[in-house]
């Protein structure tokens, strides 16, 4: 019963630092903290985030089934930073000078179309949709094993959702992103703390633990690993699709809009990917250690969990919280995004005249309509939501070319971004369902030629009309704002780097 103590007093945690959170008025407020996060901050969001709490489950099977090829996490993870890098400066200025709260509203500023918006807004939650489930799934499992069965998956399910739905409802962006800030400190110190001891219990040490891999099982430092024999392409496509899109999901890319600064959000885009580096190689190393032992090995799903057990109660019971950490986090950020793209990106799409407190209405029904879904939809199976999750990859990458030709070409029209991301989808999901020899055969996953033909489309439809006026304006207020902050370097005398006078700065 010490893991059900740690996890109640973890959430205890997130409650009582949040509770001066609670009860936000304004819709701005819920859906972006009015920008008042700094660099620390934006890291451990986007850190705790990014890592799901279904990696200590679901996904183990790479780490303790395959050996190193595990660590093509690290690779598109870094590919996922770099576009966090290059939207920080547009995105951040267009949001506070225009109020942008969500992904789909600052495609729907770029583009002037409220398609453009409501596509990429359904988009986001269509394709998120799975990855909630899977969490509050694997947020049920946890509770079971934590208590030795004495909590059912379904029961601990829908304690985790009440929790997640109560602290997001009550105190939006702010109240994810305060909570974010605890997660992600305990995940880096105490995950990776945790997991480099269990290295040293179960092998003698890192070295060691090295040494014997390659005397009695080489294979699982080779490419691609054992027993995988998917062709090379593959996984040059997996690290594509993933490292590509993964900064596309709502969940992740609407924490820029919670930022206080450019700074902040670039520095986080070097930060995040550091910190994260460490706590993914720590797993990685152990489930490369845990591959020698042949119960890990015949249930990698289980196989942290299990591990920890051997080991006793207290390293148990911190490992389970630190799973339920990851988890909370991820899934507070996917219900507050998902709530405020239905109320914004869809709602006031379809209704143009809704007033703010019935959007703040809306969002917060919302997350409660997500939860009794999920509830639901409870008994679904593991092994094939974790396809339908891969699987969505390969649809959000369609976002990919929208964003930054919209952020990087003045060309980029709204016709070409709809032609793009429906044909482009529609290819992805039928090679993805139909699978067509010529996937096999050449590797390539199906998200590479949709992404391929949603460029092709947009570059082809951008050079069939001229750049659009308010494109002109809004490149206008990026090179003010770079003048601006030129200047303001040159005097010494503030350090915001954008203009009240354009309307910037959030008083």
């Amino acid at each position: 019963m010490l893991s059900i103590t740690f996890i109640v007093i973890f959430f205890v945690i997130v409650f009582a630092i949040n509770a001066k959170n609670f009860g936000v008025k304004s819709f701005e407020e819920y859906a972006t903290a009015r920008g008042s996060f700094g660099v620390v901050a934006i890291s451990l969001a986007v850190f705790s985030t990014w890592y799901v709490g279904a990696t200590f489950t679901a996904f183990a099977g790479y780490s303790v089934g395959y050996g190193f090829i595990g660590l093509y996490v690290l690779t598109y993870a870094t590919l996922t930073m770099l576009s966090m890098y290059l939207v920080a400066e547009k995105t951040y200025i267009w949001g506070k000078k225009y109020h942008i709260g969500t992904q789909a509203e600052l495609m729907d500023l770029r583009y002037k179309s409220s398609m453009v918006r409501l596509v990429v807004g359904i988009a986001g939650i269509v394709f998120t949709a799975p990855w909630l489930l899977m969490e509050w799934i694997t947020q049920g499992v946890i509770f079971n094993y934590a208590t030795n069965g004495l909590i059912s998956p379904v029961v601990g399910m829908i304690i985790g959702i009440i929790v997640v739905l109560a602290y997001v409802s009550l105190g939006g962006m702010k109240s994810v992103i305060t909570a974010n800030i605890f997660q992600g400190a305990f995940m880096f110190f105490v995950g990776t703390g945790v997991m480099i001891y269990m290295i040293f219990k179960f092998a003698g040490g890192i070295s060691s633990g090295m040494d014997s891999l390659v005397a009695n099982y080489p294979e699982t430092l080779t490419f691609p690993g054992p027993g995988w024999e998917l062709p090379t392409p593959f996984w040059t496509s997996i690290i594509i699709t993933s490292g590509l899109g993964g900064f596309m999901w709502p969940w992740v890319y609407n924490k820029l809009f919670a930022s206080d600064s450019i700074r902040s959000i670039k520095q986080s885009a070097l930060i995040a990917p550091i910190i994260g580096g460490i706590f993914y190689v720590a797993f990685q190393l152990l489930g490369n250690v845990l591959y020698m032992n042949d119960t890990a090995r015949s249930n990698p799903e289980e196989a942290y969990m299990w591990a920890a057990g051997q080991i006793g109660p207290f390293v148990l019971a911190l490992m389970s919280t630190v799973i339920m950490a990851t988890s909370i986090a991820t899934v507070s950020g996917i219900i507050q995004a998902m709530s405020t793209s239905i109320s914004r990106d869809v709602a006031t799409v379809i209704k143009k005249d809704i007033s703010e407190k019935t959007a703040m209405k809306i969002a917060r029904i919302s997350v409660f309509i997500i939860g009794a879904i999920c509830a639901v939809l409870a008994t679904v199976d593991v092994g094939a939501l974790i396809n339908v999750a891969l699987l969505s990859y390969q649809g959000i990458i369609m976002i990919f070319p929208v964003v930054i030709l919209g952020l990087y070409w003045k060309r980029a029209n709204k016709e070409g971004a709809i032609a793009g991301m429906l044909v482009g989808t529609i290819v992805s999901m039928t090679l993805t369902v139909t699978e067509p020899a010529f996937i096999a055969d050449l590797g390539w996953s199906a998200g590479v030629y949709g992404l391929i033909i949603t460029t092709i489309i947009m570059i082809i439809a951008g050079y069939m009309k001229p750049i659009e006026g308010h494109v002109e304006e809004l490149w206008q207020d990026v090179e003010m704002a770079r003048q601006h902050k030129k200047a303001v370097s040159l005097n010494a005398t503030e350090t915001e780097p954008v203009v009240a006078n354009i309307g910037l700065k959030n008083e």
